[in-house]
């Protein structure tokens, strides 16, 4: 039965780990030593439910002045090992070879080159010179979304097949210098991370992989200056509006129970729970609108807490961190939810 699955799942950090606390230091050293508004800063920071953050960055990166060039080509610099690593990591946890794939996705919206990641990790990995290219740069913290509906595509239409998708993104390598609002909680959020999976036919591998039963979409065309990453001459500039636990709230029941009723289910249908943590004001606002548990929201918290946001890998975290920590049975269903620029909503809904 041609039924895509999760049939792997990996993720990377780089090695460098700063506290919370650390990073702020460094962050209000940036500003200069006469800010006044250091204590609304610390309570951003010490609220955004983030307990640590790795990083491709030696403290000090930002002392001086960093262009969109410098930091683009510090990307590619550490994008590739970073990859790499956490490609090779999880095909030999799941006994695959990069020859075996036919399909490779890479998914970013933190830095761009021509040739992309895409062609230098498949000459790295020495993958097949017939392998079929894919890259999805610029869509944010859901971006694994559509990267994981093009692996499930690709399966569908040539059943033996293995698809694999790499999301890779390095979100500190845009922080900004300034005291604004908007860069006070960006730069108490974002963080570097890789994550991987790969996507077959099941029964292909382990039978308590996920299976990909549905997804959908949705983009509120009214809000699109609520979330944004702007490129200007310093870097990518993130903005993320106070207004978007408000919007998805609005839409959140409507976007969920219309992707259940489809295949027919219930939100009490549903164990596991999977949401991007863009915030832990996000996952809360989502949690008590779908009427979720604690331990439904335990795995987005707690990437959150360990990782930060790391943009589009952070889900492909939460999931990994379900399947190894939750132990999903046989007929579980699972819902994997990520927002970003649009303002849009992206749904997986998956049965082990």
């Amino acid at each position: 039965m041609n039924t895509p699955s999760i049939l792997g799942l990996a993720t990377g950090v780089p090695s460098a780990r700063f506290s919370q606390d650390e990073i702020f230091q460094y962050f209000l050293e940036l500003q200069g030593t006469d800010n006044r508004r250091t204590r609304a800063m610390r309570a951003i920071f010490e609220g955004a439910g983030v307990g640590y953050r790795h990083t491709v960055l030696s403290k000090g990166y930002f002392d001086q002045e960093q262009t969109t060039k410098m930091r683009n080509d510090l990307y590619i610099e550490k994008a590739v090992p970073l990859g790499e690593r956490t490609i090779q990591q999880g095909l030999k946890m799941y006994g695959y070879e990069a020859k075996d794939i036919d399909d490779f996705t890479v998914i970013s919206c933190t830095g761009f080159n021509i040739p992309g990641l895409d062609l230098q990790l498949a000459g790295r990995l020495g993958m097949r010179p017939d392998l079929r290219r894919t890259c999805i740069l610029g869509m944010g913290c859901y971006g694994a979304f559509p990267g994981l509906r093009r692996a499930y595509d690709a399966v569908r239409l040539r059943p033996n097949s293995l698809a694999l998708v790499l999301a890779v993104e390095l979100c500190s390598l845009h922080m900004q210098r300034d005291a604004s609002s908007e860069n006070v909680v960006s730069s108490a959020l974002f963080s570097d991370g890789a994550a991987m999976a790969v996507i077959g036919n099941e029964g292909i591998n382990n039978d308590d992989c996920p299976r990909i039963v549905d997804s959908a979409t949705y983009c509120d065309y009214t809000t699109l200056e609520h979330m944004s990453f702007t490129l200007t001459d310093h870097g990518f500039r993130m903005y993320l509006s106070s207004y978007v636990p408000d919007l998805l709230a609005a839409q959140i029941e409507c976007f969920v129970d219309g992707l259940l009723a489809k295949n027919d289910l219930k939100r009490t249908d549903v164990r596991f729970w999977g949401i991007h943590p863009g915030s832990s004001k996000i996952v809360d606002y989502v949690q008590s609108h779908l009427g979720l548990t604690d331990a439904q929201v335990e795995s987005s918290h707690t990437v959150l807490y360990e990782y930060g946001n790391m943009s589009s890998a952070t889900i492909l975290f939460v999931l990994e961190r379900i399947q190894r920590c939750e132990k999903p049975s046989h007929g579980d269903y699972g819902v994997l939810m990520a927002f970003g620029p649009g303002l849009t909503m992206e749904g997986l809904l998956v049965q082990w």
